[in-house]
């Protein structure tokens, strides 16, 4: 989609609340995310983004996001002095806050590049030769360990494909089962960053079928992965079984936390819930639900869209969702899915008013005659 086909309010988003939520590669993904979706939020998303990934060895991301920032500052430039109607042109080094004015641009830092460039390769080749070294002395452990941090450091530089390589190398040298599982959920991760949901999916089935083999871990390890379950599902399309992955999330406990809030999982199991769920399962399973309450106590709005929907309150159902339109397209993974599912579910408040007043009618004549 186009960007300017699908521009966002950001009015009501306190973005340095909303980034804090997420660490790492999630904080990236999101705020570049907002930038390109939201243009009254572009430039403080970017200069959040510029901020974070100073933290990582992403060079070329630092790149993009600093020439993005540029291009967004002269475009907001422009556009104040077309507003204004004045003659001259905008100074490229104005940068705008979301209102249109007053904030420069960070200078680009070349001395963090430099140096980071320069850290990243001897870090790597450092890497590179206790690894080869540990191949011929130690045992599984330590090789292990250092193919982790590998994957880790290719993490850390924007490589995905490398990262997974490198944490699927290890798969040989795992010496316990948790050694095993740490693989696992170090490759669900990764792909989860490159929305290879296919491949998350693959391996949260593996992990599932390997934990089964260990009393402990198959009592554990299915609920902890069963976001990442849902993501991928939502990520497919495959929506009913992505909200009863979400719906089995539980509380405070579950390894992708940092990717996916807990307030995210809310609005991802409600919507994909109230598309697809009948309303004798949506009372169960998400209202009633006891282990769910927490998250909706993080968003009880979505909680009330769900019980006005179950109530035949239909109108203030629909007013609830388009409340929450504009907070749900800015999140990288709901987005893509906003439409179908928001069609889902208006399709199904027109059935119940249309079936509710035929109701209405029949009750009418019977009570005529």
């Amino acid at each position: 989609m186009d960007k300017d086909e699908m521009k966002v309010d950001g009015s009501t988003l306190h973005l340095p609340s909303y980034a804090d939520r997420y660490t790492d590669i999630p904080r990236l993904i999101r705020l570049k995310f907002i930038a390109q979706v939201c243009p009254q939020l572009s430039v403080p998303a970017l200069e959040l983004a510029i901020n974070h990934v100073k933290t990582t060895y992403n060079v070329k991301l630092y790149d993009e996001l600093y020439k993005t920032l540029c291009a967004e500052v002269s475009r907001k430039s422009l556009k104040q002095v077309e507003e204004n109607d004045t003659s001259h042109a905008p100074d490229p080094n104005e940068a705008s806050t979301s209102s249109g004015r007053g904030r420069i641009v960070v200078p680009y830092d070349s001395y963090w590049v430099e140096d980071n460039t320069m850290e990243a390769t001897l870090m790597l080749q450092e890497l590179d030769a206790e690894l080869n070294f540990k191949k011929s002395n130690s045992g599984s452990a330590y090789v292990r360990r250092v193919l982790e941090e590998i994957g880790d450091h290719y993490e850390k530089s924007g490589n995905l494909q490398m990262a997974v390589k490198f944490y699927a190398r290890a798969r040989p040298y795992c010496t316990s089962s948790d050694n095993v599982i740490n693989m696992f959920r170090n490759l669900i991760r990764v792909s989860i960053y490159m929305q290879n949901w296919w491949h998350v999916l693959t391996y949260v089935d593996e992990a599932k079928q390997y934990a089964f083999g260990f009393e402990y871990l198959a009592q554990e390890v299915p609920a902890r992965l069963s976001c990442a379950a849902g993501l991928a599902n939502m990520g497919l399309k495959i929506y009913k079984p992505a909200a009863e992955n979400f719906l089995s999330t539980p509380f405070g406990r579950y390894d992708y936390d940092r990717i996916v809030a807990p307030e995210d999982v809310t609005f991802y199991a409600g919507l994909c819930a109230l598309a697809t769920f009948d309303r004798e399962n949506l009372q169960l399973r998400a209202i009633n639900s006891e282990s769910f309450s927490p998250f909706f106590q993080l968003s009880p709005k979505m909680w009330n869209i769900l019980a006005k929907f179950c109530e035949g309150q239909l109108e203030t159902c629909a007013g609830l969702l388009r409340e929450i339109e504009d907070h749900v397209r800015l999140d990288v993974y709901l987005s893509p899915h906003v439409n179908t599912l928001y069609e889902m579910i208006m399709g199904r408040l027109l059935k119940k008013r249309d079936r509710k007043t035929m109701t209405d009618i029949v009750k009418k004549k019977h009570s005529s005659s």
